[in-house]
């Protein structure tokens, strides 16, 4: 199979600060209709257009110190959204509960993305590395909430699916994993949120949340080949982000206390204290791959997984205390 690699500049160009490089124009159309069922009751109807010019040039999810921002111009183009969304909305004993759901889709054109392998750092020549593909998203989204009491609360459930396809300028050009549609690097399957508070009186609160999400899409190596004692792995140019890091999920918790410093004073306190992943959940963010023996010592030439090669923070507890005057 054709193997999408970089291009080779054929040279350079020079503008004065007063050039005009390029130059775009967008209508952006935005349409909502409602429909009241009852007084309890509505449904919805949405269109929204928009337009992207700035465009974040990194292929990588993990934290950095810098990020490198890009206009558009000759060979970034804007990104175009169109998204489409009906949804629902009930009202459950005078307001006490509310159900609201939602499905959407968007379509999204010349979303940027990257050959394998692209070095987008410091790079003067990024047009080489990046090609305009097409992405999509869709999916349905639950939310329920109870709104009135001293235990309040909300339970949120989305499922979706967050796709792109890059193909090549040309069709001498394979693209970006052949010309198929591939996961984006945010693709979550199902993400759930769940999120508790109990007001005990009118200082003492209690607060818990809850998250599972599907695991973000990555790539493994599928072999590795050898070089004066170097051994580098391979990927498969036909699986990009057909991966996933293991499921993410962790429990919050926070108790809180409000007074004040004396009876007629203007001045408010809260002290309080919370646990950010109570069960202290390794959560892999990203994975680094090493021969077999320098992980264990045995002979084998496979590649194998390191855990937690760089996880979220474990079980993590805070103090809060803030005045308000």
């Amino acid at each position: 199979y054709k193997k999408y690699e970089s291009a080779d500049a054929i040279g350079t160009e020079s503008y004065s600060r007063t050039s005009s490089i390029a130059n775009f124009n967008n209508f952006e159309p935005r349409v909502s209709l409602s429909y009241l069922l009852n007084d309890d009751a509505s449904f919805k109807l949405s269109y929204n257009r928009m337009t992207q010019y700035l465009h974040l040039i990194s292929n990588t999810s993990s934290p950095t110190p810098l990020d490198v921002w890009a206009p558009s111009g000759k060979y970034i183009k804007p990104q175009l959204l169109d998204q489409f969304a009906v949804g629902y909305f009930k009202s459950i004993k005078n307001g006490d509960y509310s159900l609201e759901t939602q499905a959407f889709y968007k379509d999204i054109k010349n979303r940027i993305d990257y050959i394998n392998g692209a070095n987008l750092v410091a790079n003067n020549e990024i047009e080489s590395v990046i090609l305009n593909g097409q992405s999509r998203a869709y999916g349905l989204e639950i939310l329920f909430k109870k709104n009135e009491g001293n235990f309040k609360g909300w339970l949120a459930y989305t499922l979706a699916k967050s796709e792109q396809r890059t193909l090549g300028r040309n069709a001498n050009e394979p693209g970006i994993n052949q010309g198929e549609w591939y996961n984006t690097a945010y693709d979550k399957t199902h993400d759930i949120s769940i999120n508790v508070s109990y007001e005990v009186s009118k200082k003492w609160s209690f607060n818990a949340n809850f998250l599972f999400q599907t695991g973000q899409p990555t790539n493994y190596p599928v072999g590795q080949y050898e070089i004066q004692g170097l051994n580098i792995p391979i990927y498969d140019d036909n699986r990009r982000n057909a991966d996933r890091l293991p499921t993410y999920h962790r429990l919050d918790f926070s108790s809180t206390y409000k007074f004040k410093f004396s009876k007629d004073s203007k001045w408010k306190a809260k002290v309080g204290v919370s646990i950010i992943n109570l069960y202290d959940r390794k959560n892999v963010l990203y994975r680094q791959f090493f021969q077999g023996d320098a992980v264990d010592n045995t002979n084998t030439s496979d590649y194998e997984v390191v855990e937690s090669d760089f996880i979220s923070f474990g079980f993590t507890p805070n103090f809060v205390f803030r005045v308000e005057f």
